[in-house]
């Protein structure tokens, strides 16, 4: 009997050694989510978006074909750079370019949409930009009917976050337009030509319109940075962000001059650079006056 105890309590004894000895589970740790909160995708199921750096997606209600119509040739598996809005407070998508071109928008993230049409928009779309100066105001520029070297633009304005456009008008070039922006609701400028000097002109009433300015940058960057990207109010001052263009290479193409306004936009000073690919070294961008022929 005393042996039989024996040798159960040494079992018992091993098998609180085992336990004690064998290994803790390690949870894994929390899977973390990449790339931006709000993107886009383009498949089979067509136009898709998410808010939640992808954990859902809400497809948006046209037709992928749609997003690029006129006359553009570009890649079809990107929307097309500047032709959309995706923020915390606004998804919107300009769509057709032949006979009927609109936007379409949402405020609660996808939930639901509206389309508003560009009334008497311009047949054959080719350049497309919206933007929104304030929750209420926004703008879209269009071009199109091109030929070799000039086609027409359009200006539409709406005050009512984008239930409704409103035709103001047109730049007062026909070459090709290069870009467009606007800071306010009244202020904007708009840049044209595909060969020789560029040529650029703001509107203070919101594109009734407009005349033409000087953008001047010192040394080289007077060639370099050719592309008005973006305007907007910082305090009293506005400040632009100029880019190279679709045939730009210096550093790669991609560097982008900042410029700053203190008389609302009717002049310019550049300040410094951009360097969104980290391909200048710390000094090259910092001492961008001494770089490349400033003096």
């Amino acid at each position: 009997m005393r042996y039989v105890l024996g040798i159960c309590l040494c079992l018992l004894l091993l098998a609180g050694c085992q336990e004690e000895e064998a290994p803790a589970i390690i949870e894994p740790p929390p899977q973390t989510q990449t790339g931006p909160a709000i993107s886009y995708t383009i498949d089979q199921a067509g136009l898709q978006v998410t808010a939640n750096s992808g954990k859902d997606w809400t497809k948006v209600p046209v037709e992928v074909g749609e997003l690029f119509g006129g006359e553009y040739q570009g890649s079809k598996t990107e929307l097309i750079d500047q032709s959309y809005i995706l923020t915390e407070d606004r998804f919107a998508f300009i769509t057709g370019g032949f006979e009927q071109t609109s936007v379409i928008s949402s405020t609660d993230e996808g939930k639901t949409w509206e389309t508003a049409v560009l009334p008497d928009a311009i047949d054959g779309v080719r350049l497309r930009i919206i933007g929104f100066t304030s929750e209420q105001d926004g703008f879209v520029i269009l071009s199109g009917g091109r030929t070799t070297s000039t086609e027409g633009n359009q200006v539409f304005q709406t005050s009512d976050g984008g239930k409704t456009w409103t035709l103001k008008g047109d730049g007062p070039s026909g070459r090709i337009v290069q870009t467009g922006t606007f800071a306010s609701k009244d202020i904007g400028f708009m840049s044209f030509g595909a060969t020789g000097p560029t040529e650029y002109y703001r509107t203070t009433d919101g594109g009734l319109n407009w005349d033409e300015f000087e953008v001047v940058l010192p040394g080289i960057y007077s060639d370099v940075f050719t592309v008005m990207d973006s305007a907007a109010y910082d305090g009293d001052q506005i400040v632009m962000t100029m880019g190279q263009g679709a045939n730009g290479d210096y550093y790669g193409g991609n560097v982008k001059a900042t410029l700053v306004s203190d008389d609302n936009g009717a002049t310019f000073e550049m300040t410094g650079l951009i360097d969104p690919d980290d391909v200048m070294s710390d000094a090259e961008e910092e001492n961008w006056r001494e770089n490349d022929s400033y003096y």
